[in-house]
């Protein structure tokens, strides 16, 4: 795991040298002095300080901090060890697992959430296509969709995804989760609603892969997220893997939906009354 993310072609040489000798040995960056640091980088303190300060930090050890806070993140529960025991179990089930939502959601830029967000808000009919444990998290989408009044379908299987997106026209919005990135139903429907000029938006482990397969045709249709993963937590736990990372981007699509909606917030403290009259009251 990375302990800084930043887009490579916005760094100067100097700049990328300092992120890369940062995210190789975090561990020396946090227990030396700006001096110390800046004169294994070879560049001055000053220097060293206004690459910080380039970096979105104030401060030299405001950077210090983050690196800090984030690599003890990674030894503390991202790293899996032997699971020989029950809580040796937990522990890798749970670091799998925060490390799926903590990196999908750092990877994820709000304002391309928000386009997509408003893509479904527009329209017509959506199916959520996700195959085996993706299943889960198609369908929990769809029924967040419904609540309001959206049309759609969670549909587990290429057969069914066929009867209904046949009815679909430019429109409407197919949405795609594929786990390993390179599934065949899932590769080939996504093709199949291109070709027809209808929008899609794909979930993936392994983005490159996925668009790769897909092709180039309509290239301007295509939404893609990829969901991390540890590499080795596929072959280790393979139930656990991309779901969370799945989940938490359907429930940040719904809710920027919601919020940015005034009808649909209206429908959901409306919902929200009925609940409670029927559990405290026993009636609707």
């Amino acid at each position: 795991m990375k302990i800084l993310k930043l887009d490579e072609s916005k760094l100067n040489s100097t700049e990328f040298a300092i992120v890369n000798e940062i995210n190789t040995n975090p561990d020396y960056f946090c227990s030396h002095s700006i001096q110390e640091v800046s004169k294994a980088s070879n560049v001055s303190p000053s220097t060293m300080t206004r690459v910080c300060q380039k970096l979105g930090f104030k401060s030299f050890k405001s950077a210090q901090m983050f690196v800090y806070e984030k690599s003890r993140m990674e030894s503390e529960y991202y790293k899996l060890g032997e699971d020989n025991t029950p809580q040796q179990v937990i522990h890798n089930v749970k670091g799998s697992a925060l490390f799926t939502i903590n990196e999908t959601l750092s990877n994820l830029d709000p304002a391309y959430a928000e386009e997509i967000s408003h893509k479904i808000y527009q329209s017509q009919r959506i199916i959520v296509f996700g195959l085996e444990q993706q299943e889960i998290s198609a369908t929990l989408f769809v029924q967040n969709l419904s609540k309001v009044n959206k049309e759609a379908y969670a549909v587990s299987n290429i057969h069914l995804f066929a009867q209904k997106a046949i009815f679909f026209t430019e429109n409407d919005f197919c949405v795609f989760v594929s786990r390993t990135g390179w599934t065949k139903e899932v590769i080939e429907a996504a093709k199949w609603a291109l070709k027809r000029g209808i929008s899609i938006l794909i979930l993936t482990t392994d983005l490159d892969t996925t668009l790769e397969m897909i092709g180039e045709e309509n290239k301007h249709l295509i939404y893609a997220i990829e969901t991390q993963t540890l590499n080795y937590d596929k072959i280790k736990y393979p139930s656990v893997s991309s779901l969370p990372g799945e989940l938490i981007i359907f429930d940040v699509l719904f809710n920027i939906l919601v919020v940015q909606h005034k009808e649909f917030k209206e429908k959901f403290e409306k919902t929200n009354e009925i609940s409670m009259s029927w559990n405290f009251k026993g009636h609707i």
